[in-house]
């Protein structure tokens, strides 16, 4: 069973669909770390678009697969590394 995490804003909601956009997600980085010679496994924030076959940056969900949703708070993680990477994408 696959299932995917993705961080964005709900722009719709229908009766079968839920729309998002502005959309990040969890990717398994790998990060050699160099005085230990051990490979240690990190998950990174990624901004959906900049995949090699270059989607544009909008969900259409079926709602059926949605399990929950949640509003995340200012503070969190997540939401730093957002305005972090969007910072550094305006610059």
């Amino acid at each position: 069973l696959f299932r995917s995490v993705y961080f964005g804003k709900i722009v719709g909601l229908t009766g079968d669909t839920v729309t998002m956009k502005d959309i990040y997600y969890l990717q398994q980085g790998v990060q050699n770390q160099e005085k230990t010679e051990t490979t240690s496994s990190q998950l990174q924030l990624t901004k959906l678009g900049k995949e090699l076959h270059g989607p544009e940056d909008a969900m259409y969900i079926e709602r059926s697969q949605v399990l929950f949703w949640e509003n995340l708070k200012d503070d969190s993680e997540v939401v730093k590394n957002i305005k972090l990477e969007k910072q550094q994408t305006n610059q």
